[in-house]
């Protein structure tokens, strides 16, 4: 069996459209807020400042079972989650999980005053990635395990959309796929796909 459909440390980011307007910082107040409010199912810890990295993580939200983060790796702004522990049910469920997790937080930030009409998420480009490259190394072999998964996320996300799909194929860097889809969707409309 390949090792890929274990998986349990992994994560999707939805980007960002322009938020030239929205500071990077802006985003820790936010998620120390949500601590104390307790707005999401997780059980949220603490809020790591890495601004300073240059495409780097960004702010994160750390949680137990998982991390938020307002992310710019690869120079691209966006929410990413990843979980961390095992999560229930086979690969699509887990990856189903993930992205029911990561739209539940870009929804929220949307719904948040200090962003009104100044943050907006693409609906159309998301990323979905490893976080484990002992399991999941970034391999011909690991794509072709994860690729039926990912369709089958993806036909529920966006049913009858046509969409591409751009692999890391570089084996330094961990297993991900970029995904851009025709036509673009709410955040609000993906979450209901995922009810």
């Amino acid at each position: 069996m390949n090792t890929a459909l274990e998986l349990h440390k992994l994560g999707v980011k939805f980007f960002t459209g322009d938020t030239t307007g929205v500071g990077l910082l802006e985003f820790i107040p936010v998620f120390h807020r949500w601590i104390q409010t307790r707005v999401l199912d997780d059980l949220l810890i603490d809020v790591a400042d890495y601004s300073h990295v240059y495409a780097g993580p960004g702010i994160l939200l750390v949680a137990h079972e998982g991390n938020y983060s307002m992310d710019e790796t690869g120079n691209r702004r966006g929410l990413a989650y990843y979980s961390k522990h095992p999560l229930a049910g086979d690969l699509e469920e887990r990856l189903t999980t993930v992205c029911r997790k990561a739209l539940r937080a870009c929804q929220l930030l949307l719904q948040e005053t200090e962003f009104k009409d100044r943050l907006m998420f693409r609906g159309e480009a998301l990323q979905v990635f490893a976080n484990d490259r002992l399991v999941a190394p970034n391999t011909e072999e690991t794509w072709r395990a994860f690729e039926p998964v990912l369709r089958a996320l993806l036909a529920r996300l966006y049913p009858g959309a046509d969409y591409e799909l751009t692999r890391e194929t570089d084996p330094k860097e961990r297993f991900s796929v970029t995904i851009k889809v025709e036509n673009p969707a709410t955040i609000d409309a993906l979450l209901e796909c995922l009810s």
